[in-house]
């Protein structure tokens, strides 16, 4: 009778602790708390998007679907301008815990795949922190950037072998990712540094003249002589790009009434015309809204050496360049402090 009894104990103690298989989706779950946002959106590759609603603690619990070969998406709350990246694989629980009112920082994930989402959200703080990479570095000499290159690449390096608990085959991606990065800007830098001279603060910014509006005028650079000029270089099928549009709304209510125009310049080639029209309708888009005519090989963006997007500009009322890569909105305390030390 003891052994039968031992023997229903182990099996009920076994039953507790094996995990629901599910191979065919993940589970996210978690809580975040004080969010304007009433679900989390996960977005992935081509445009697929799943919204998990969140309860009025800041609960939420759904399933997904992850398509073959789409393993990494974007985590947003859309209300709060809030993002963070994230790994999914079919079959996995993972939980998600975060004050919105300080997102990047509270942000934890637990559960399956808990080190690698973890190790994401740290590289993205590295990304976006004073240490990392800015066009900036461009503007020193050989040995100075070289050095920023250097100490960059061993804080994450440093980030990653901090985790103990991420795949090789993910590792392996990452260290790969790391290597490539700063080989994909250190190269660019002769190029780079003769534009940075170029470009460089109080120099008479290059010119566009006669962009199509998206109010069916034309919009010339001559047009905003005697304000300041807040230049979004983008385009609709670019993701980082369209994420970086809530920051900018925001940014634009803010200083609505200062003397500093916002500007929206899309590359998108002419055959995708409709599209743009189309998404700053439906995201009723702010600000003037115009587009390059030779996309990425117009004139404006052939001076300012715009290579990858989003790219934004500031140039001050006479029409001579103040930051050639100025901070994104999502920066919004840095973009802020810029504003400020212009009396804007």
């Amino acid at each position: 009778m003891k052994n039968l009894l031992l023997a229903i104990c182990l099996i009920s103690i076994i039953a507790c602790n094996t995990k629901e298989l599910h191979p065919d989706y993940a589970v996210i779950s978690g809580k975040i708390i004080n969010a304007k946002s009433e679900a989390v959106t996960i977005f992935g590759m081509g445009g697929s998007k799943k919204l998990i609603p969140l309860q009025e603690n800041g609960v939420f619990k759904d399933t997904m679907k992850v398509s073959k070969g789409s393993t990494k998406f974007q985590l947003m709350l859309m209300q709060d301008s809030k993002m963070s990246s994230i790994y999914i694989e079919n079959g996995v629980d993972i939980s998600i815990n975060a004050d919105a009112n300080d997102f990047k920082n509270t942000l934890h994930f637990d559960l399956d795949l808990a080190d690698y989402n973890n190790f994401l959200n740290k590289k993205s703080k590295i990304m976006s922190s004073e240490s990392s990479f800015k066009k900036s570095w461009y503007r020193e000499n050989r040995t100075e950037f070289n050095k920023r290159a250097a100490n960059l690449k061993n804080e994450l390096e440093q980030a990653l072998n901090s985790y103990t608990n991420i795949s090789e085959k993910n590792i392996q991606t990452e260290m790969s990712y790391i290597d490539s990065y700063i080989k994909r800007f250190t190269k660019k830098y002769d190029v780079e540094n003769s534009f940075a001279v170029k470009l460089a603060r109080g120099k008479t910014s290059p010119t566009f003249e006669n962009y199509e509006n998206f109010d069916g005028s034309t919009t010339s650079l001559s047009d905003f002589k005697g304000k300041y000029l807040y230049i979004d270089v983008w385009a609709t099928w670019c993701a980082p790009c369209k994420a970086q549009i809530p920051y900018l709304e925001e940014i634009e209510k803010e200083y609505h009434s200062k003397n500093i125009v916002f500007v929206s310049m899309s590359v998108d080639k002419q055959e995708d015309k409709q599209k743009w029209r189309a998404m700053v309708k439906e995201k009723q888009m702010s600000g003037i809204q115009i587009l390059a005519p030779d996309a990425t090989n117009s004139d404006f963006t052939r001076a300012y050496n715009i290579t990858s997007i989003p790219r934004f500009i500031i140039i001050d009322t006479e029409g001579k360049i103040i930051d050639y890569n100025a901070p994104r909105p999502s920066d919004k305390k840095q973009l802020k402090t810029l504003f400020s030390s212009l009396d804007i």
